[in-house]
């Protein structure tokens, strides 16, 4: 797939990508360089990040969790 590099750099990439992707207008993207080939990532919100770095295996706490009043 291809895309026209426009005035002031701006590359428009194509709605199947983004879709793929999951972004939408307005969303966050990192660029980045490797082995000569530009590519695009999306930026995760901290809470985002957060939720991906926290794993919970213990099913009791997780019960106490949801059923705390704190939860709600």
């Amino acid at each position: 797939m291809e895309a026209v590099i426009r005035k002031g750099g701006i590359i428009e990439l194509p709605s199947s990508i983004l879709s793929e992707m999951g972004l939408g207008e307005g969303e966050r993207v990192a660029l980045s360089i490797k082995d000569g080939e530009i590519l695009v990532k999306p930026v995760k919100s901290i809470t985002e990040q957060l939720t991906d770095s926290i794993k919970l295996d213990d099913q009791e706490l997780i019960e106490e969790i949801i059923e705390s009043e704190d939860y709600l």
